[in-house]
């Protein structure tokens, strides 16, 4: 059986409880044995975390110490599968460049907070994670993100920097709203959607976020 951790906590706007439980139990309904961690100190354990499939991150700020994302950048380089969403991965540990590495993106700000109406894109329409799924619309947080060139993109949205009055840029620019990347052996998958439940449990988040995890497990 495939087994998966799954750590969860920081700042609790995101429901970090509540969404963890929620995923935690659609992955067991998929035959998958999942481990809950509400601390960071299972990080510390390399031996231990070698043995999981899939570590899924929902942390959202927080700190992270060196030894910590030098064990996970070693197990996922050894084939360990990388996932989250939203806050909980690409606004999580912001003072630790090398986590940033291993994400693809940081976030940077959603502008309109979580009432923006926006259309999320699916670009590749032939990856296991997206094929057959459709555009949608969606009012939520857009997250603008600073991206990694060695990621892959699946899926975006179109961005205009309104609130930002001295912006470089005033016509509307394509983002990412969720990619995969390689490190070494492991693969890594996010998605910027999900600021509360209710959001992850629209139809095709929800679809879209469980093919993800399943695509990064160990192969």
């Amino acid at each position: 059986m495939t087994k998966i951790l799954m750590i969860y906590g920081g700042w609790q706007g995101h429901s970090p409880e509540a969404i963890s439980l929620y995923f935690a139990q659609k992955l067991r309904e998929r035959q998958h044995q999942v481990t809950l961690s509400d601390s960071l100190a299972i990080l510390n354990d390399y031996k231990g975390l070698k043995l999981y499939d899939l570590i899924i991150m929902n942390w959202t700020r927080g700190d992270l110490s060196d030894s910590a994302v030098q064990n996970i950048q070693r197990v996922v380089a050894e084939g360990t599968g990388l996932s989250g969403i939203h806050g909980g991965f690409t606004s999580a540990f912001q003072n630790s460049k090398q986590w940033q590495f291993l994400t693809g993106g940081l976030f940077v700000d959603h502008p309109g907070g979580d009432q923006q109406n926006y259309t999320v894109k699916i670009l590749d329409k032939t990856h296991t994670i997206t094929n057959d799924l459709p555009d949608f619309s969606i009012q939520s947080e857009q997250y603008y993100l600073l991206i990694d060139p060695a990621i892959h993109i699946l899926a975006t949205t179109d961005f205009v920097e309104l609130d930002h009055p001295n912006a470089a840029n005033r016509l509307p620019i394509s983002l990412p709203v969720a990619w995969t990347k390689k490190w070494g052996k492991g693969n890594i998958f996010y998605h910027s959607l999900g600021h509360d439940l209710a959001t992850c449990q629209l139809p095709t988040v929800e679809e879209m976020t469980l093919r993800g995890f399943q695509w990064a497990i160990r192969k």
